[in-house]
């Protein structure tokens, strides 16, 4: 089963080195490929490195940059096109941005990190955070830091799957 998603790990990995893996999460990041396997590309490409420790940092580096720079332009796009919550779709309530407004002043942008934390809810938080005016460094941190905790759990997966199929 995991055989074929390191096949295409090691196959992206070597005919396109780490740029692969960057556009990727660029692209997830910006919620556009928020339906390319990730996740698994990622802990295919650790699985493939092996115990390369400098591969490991190389590749968590590269995925939390890939992501971050996705989010920042989507967060970046979001600002000048001066979204606002009721020209979402779906969004008929009047009282949406208040809630929204709320929401932030309660949790703040760490709730942007915990999210990015988390494999299903990354990324959702961008586009509110670009329309209540979240400072765009804060928001960046914060997706740097939630995104770092995330790769370091699918560094974590990978090597549980390595001990537990004995991939090296």
């Amino acid at each position: 089963m995991y055989g074929a998603a390191i096949d295409v790990g090691v196959g992206l990995t070597t005919q396109y080195g780490l740029l692969a893996l960057l556009i990727v999460f660029a692209l997830e990041g910006a919620l556009v490929g928020k339906l390319i396997p990730t996740r698994t590309l990622f802990v295919a490409t650790v699985l493939a490195l092996g115990s390369d420790t400098v591969g490991i940092v190389s590749v968590v580096l590269v995925a939390v940059a890939g992501a971050t720079l996705g989010q920042i332009a989507l967060f970046v796009s979001v600002r000048r096109t001066e979204l606002t919550l009721e020209s979402l779709p779906g969004s008929s309530r009047a009282d949406a941005p208040g809630r929204a407004d709320l929401w932030f002043d309660r949790w703040g942008v760490p709730a942007v990190a915990f999210s990015n934390a988390l494999p299903v809810t990354r990324g959702s938080l961008t586009v509110p955070a670009a329309i209540t005016g979240t400072d765009t460094l804060r928001f960046s941190a914060s997706s740097v830091v939630g995104t770092s905790v995330y790769s370091v759990g699918l560094v974590g997966i990978a090597v549980g799957i390595d001990a537990a199929v004995g991939l090296s």
